[in-house]
């Protein structure tokens, strides 16, 4: 008696047999999953709210974004083609400049994310890693990064006169960066807190003020549970527009940023 065992062999699909469309949403899934991925990180971690609008960084990203997410998928739309000659040549040029681009905007976004936030004078500044000679750094505690969010320092004008003229000179003369950045006037936050106390202002005054802002103001004192008066405020320099730092007015510690315009209000008195 035979037995005849008969294996029915199933067809398997090929990548590069399946339909145009179908390729198209493989790509544009795929494009998504790794575009959103990394926006998530860039946003959650690196740039948490508003810094991502204060470093303005929002060009680079739109490249990354509109190569890896837009220009990939509809290339694999118009050169895809079952069983195509040359069609992994193709697909491989799209991932090429896929990845360029991907490599390019992720390097550049990591590299201008605000690592230093920076009070000097009357002000904060928020700087990138690059920004600074990070050699300088006399502090330990300088150079140890928060997971989320920058580093907050104090610069300080020098008290030795022959320090400070030696510092205008080569500021205004000799073209070298100001205090901010130059961490050999940096200390600690927590160090210097009182001198950032000394130039907060009250944040009523800046809801007296603002119209505009009174909503978020008032959203953030019922959050942090505090009266606005038990807050103060100084300017936060983004790259092209500026924010509202908010601070505790007893302890000077960061509460929060308001985006809002916070130099209006100087003349008033």
């Amino acid at each position: 008696m035979n037995t005849i065992t008969a294996d029915r062999a199933v067809p398997r699909r090929s990548l590069l047999s399946i339909s145009k469309l179908h390729a198209f949403l493989i790509h544009l899934s795929a494009s998504a999953l790794v575009v959103g991925t990394l926006c998530a990180i860039i946003f959650f971690l690196w740039y948490p709210t508003p810094y991502f609008t204060a470093k303005g960084t929002s060009g680079v990203l739109g490249i990354l974004i509109g190569v890896d997410l837009i220009v990939g998928p509809i290339l694999t739309l118009i050169l895809f083609r079952p069983h195509k000659p040359g069609l992994v040549f193709d697909l491989s040029v799209i991932a090429t400049i896929q990845l360029a681009a991907l490599v390019y905007g992720t390097v550049t976004v990591y590299q201008e994310r605000p690592y230093y936030s920076v009070f000097a004078v009357d002000r904060f500044q928020i700087l990138a890693y690059k920004d600074v000679d990070s050699s300088m750094i006399e502090h330990e505690e300088l150079r140890q990064k928060r997971f989320v969010g920058p580093i907050l320092v104090v610069a300080n004008l020098p008290e030795d006169q022959i320090e400070f003229q030696r510092l205008l000179q080569e500021t205004v003369f000799e073209g070298k960066p100001d205090i901010e950045r130059r961490p050999e006037y940096w200390s600690p936050y927590a160090n210097r807190s009182a001198e950032v106390l000394a130039r907060a202002k009250s944040l009523a005054r800046l809801f007296d003020r603002k119209p505009e802002a009174r909503a978020e103001i008032s959203r953030l004192a019922e959050n942090l549970n505090s009266d606005i008066g038990n807050l103060a405020y100084l300017p936060l320099i983004g790259r092209d527009t500026s924010f509202a730092f908010i601070i505790d007015a007893g302890t000077a510690t960061p509460v929060g940023i308001i985006n809002v315009d916070p130099w209006d209000d100087e003349g008033g008195s």
